[in-house]
């Protein structure tokens, strides 16, 4: 922990006292929260970005869209715009967040919705369309004036919440209390051949009530790249290599690499990020006589700007070590 963490520890604090008293308005009705008789599925977590939230969304998406009508509701981080906005296949990045864009261009026959306000963005998605079955709500755990039907918090293996702080000395959003709001937790990010004896230990320190449910998942990426030309992740091995990325975490991903022994320079950006000309042309510059490689958000954010023969992008796909029935299971439970 950095010299300057320790020295906000009072101001977090403070923010730890506020996060208490507030829960504690909303758990006790002093402050209303407004519910749907529509199912609401919120996918959040206690800390700030990277912990593998997005992956999980769209395997949920992927698992239930062809038998159900889904709406997907997020804040829509990194926008330009404000209020409300229900996307189409049109609907810039820009306007709507590059989260909220790769699940409208992964998942075009889903309503896209993003808004601030998540009370009205869900009000407004049922009044104006017919047939909604249920929400998935990104990152709405924290967002208390709307009471969720089931509430999964998703957290990282190797940065569990249980091990942190609130902000600013750590990175929680709320006390760890807070946990005892959710109905699944997710332990992102595993080891592929993360044990039961290890999974045992790790379930321990969370302290499950007998109402949670606990699961474990690792990420996948795919060996095949997506660009103009075929391309397999082993053909980087023999290749100069520029990575690009504009996420919270990459270090999965540069372990991925290092793993398949490919050489690369990092140009990494801030998680959202807005791709300008100047960084296109930063990116055009360190790139000659490379093969670009990047996130898939990040390849439509700069293929907004500027095309580039030489980019692909690396695909990632959530994969539960187990227990993938009973969490289909959850769900079904609760849009039933």
């Amino acid at each position: 922990m950095s010299l300057l963490r320790i020295l906000l520890l009072p101001i977090s604090l403070l923010y730890y006292l506020y996060q208490l008293i507030r829960n504690k308005f909303y758990d006790q009705g002093i402050i209303e929260s407004k519910h749907f008789d529509i199912p609401t599925i919120s996918v959040g977590n206690l800390s700030v970005g990277g912990t593998g939230k997005t992956p999980l969304v769209n395997y949920i998406i992927s698992n239930f869209k062809n038998n159900y009508k889904i709406a997907f509701l997020s804040r829509g981080y990194g926008r330009d715009s404000s209020g409300y906005i229900l996307a189409d296949e049109k609907t810039l990045v820009t306007k709507i967040g590059d989260e909220p864009f790769l699940i409208k261009k992964n998942h075009g026959e889903i309503l896209v919705v993003v808004s601030e306000d998540r009370v009205l963005g869900v009000s407004k998605t049922i009044n104006e369309n017919s047939g909604v079955q249920f929400f998935i709500l990104d990152d709405a755990f924290q967002h208390r004036r709307l009471k969720c039907d089931l509430n999964i918090v998703v957290t990282k293996y190797d940065n569990p919440y249980y091990s942190d702080f609130v902000l600013p000395t750590g990175n929680l959003r709320e006390p760890i209390s807070g946990i005892k709001r959710a109905q699944i937790i997710v332990i992102s990010k595993c080891p592929n051949n993360l044990g039961e004896v290890q999974r045992q230990e790790i379930i321990k320190k969370i302290k499950p009530s007998d109402q949670q449910k606990v699961f474990f998942t690792t990420i996948v990426y795919d060996e095949s790249l997506v660009g103009r030309v075929d391309l397999n992740v082993m053909d980087l091995t023999e290749s100069s290599v520029l990575l690009v990325t504009g996420i919270a975490d990459s270090s999965d991903l540069e372990k991925y690499l290092n793993n398949k022994k490919i050489s690369f320079e990092h140009l990494k950006f801030n998680d959202h990020h807005i791709y300008s000309k100047a960084d296109i042309d930063k990116i055009k510059s360190k790139s000659k006589n490379k093969k670009i490689i990047t996130t898939e958000k990040d390849y439509h954010k700069i293929l907004d700007i500027k095309s580039f023969e030489n980019m692909h992008y690396i695909g990632i796909k959530v994969k539960f070590l187990d227990g993938k029935n009973n969490f289909n299971s959850e769900i079904e439970k609760v849009i039933n």
